[in-house]
C-alpha cells in the first residue's frame, strides 16, 4: 500500500472516530432534551446513544466512501500531499526564531506608538496641561 492510500485510510478512520464522538454527544443531548432514557448496553461506558452514534458514524463513513466525488477528491489531496517538501527541523527552528523576534519588535513599535498617541491625546483633551 503506497503512502497516499495509507493516508486516505487513516483519514477515514480518524474522521469516523471523530464523527462517532460527535454523534454520540449529539444524540445524548437529544435524548436528554426529549426525556428519552439512555440505557446502558455494555456497562456505563457503552450506552444507547453511544451505539446510535457508532451506527451514524459508520453510515457516514459508508456514504463518503461510496460517494462519487468525495473519495476521489480525498485521494487527489493525498496524492498532492505526498509531493509536498516539508521543512527540516533546522529550517523550522530558524523560521520560529525569526517569527518570535519580528513579533517582539512589532509589539515594541506598537507599544511606543500607543504611548506617544496616548500622551498626545491626553495633552489635547486636557487643554495642554499634562
Amino acid at each position: 500500500m503506497n503512502a497516499s492510500k495509507r493516508m486516505v485510510n487513516l483519514f477515514f478512520a480518524a474522521s469516523t472516530l471523530l464523527a462517532w464522538g460527535i454523534y454520540a454527544k449529539t444524540f445524548e443531548l437529544l435524548f436528554s432534551t426529549f426525556g428519552v432514557r439512555d440505557g446502558h448496553l455494555l456497562g456505563k461506558g457503552f450506552t444507547m446513544t453511544t451505539m446510535v452514534g457508532a451506527v451514524a458514524a459508520l453510515a457516514t463513513l459508508f456514504y463518503t466512501w461510496r460517494h462519487p466525488t468525495v473519495r476521489p477528491t480525498i485521494n487527489e489531496v493525498a496524492d498532492e500531499l505526498t509531493k509536498v517538501v516539508w521543512p527540516t527541523w533546522e529550517e523550522t527552528k530558524n523560521n520560529t526564531r525569526v517569527t518570535v523576534i519580528v513579533t517582539v519588535i512589532i509589539a515594541g513599535i506598537l507599544w511606543v506608538f500607543d504611548q506617544v498617541f496616548g500622551h498626545l491625546t491626553n495633552m489635547i483633551l486636557s487643554g495642554g496641561a499634562v
